[in-house]
């Protein structure tokens, strides 16, 4: 766990990867359904499932706490 003592978030670099690979899916998603391309909305889903699958292995929701990520 990255601890930051000035406060905010101690995030690691795998969990802003896993948020950029689920807000792709996201994007592709969304232009798809603009576009009413359904293979396309289907692929953005699937990277949205596999961004999460990403932040599962990474332990995203222990990166961050009231505390700014330290433990105390």
């Amino acid at each position: 766990m990255a601890g930051n003592a000035g406060g905010g978030h101690g995030a690691s670099m795998g969990s802003w990867i896993a948020c950029l690979v689920i807000i792709a899916g996201f994007i592709v998603g969304g232009v798809a359904l603009i576009y009413w391309n359904w293979p396309a909305f289907w692929i953005g889903v699937g990277v949205v499932v596999a961004g999460c699958a990403i932040a599962r292995a990474v332990h995203i929701m222990e990166d961050v706490s009231e505390y700014g990520g330290a433990t105390h």
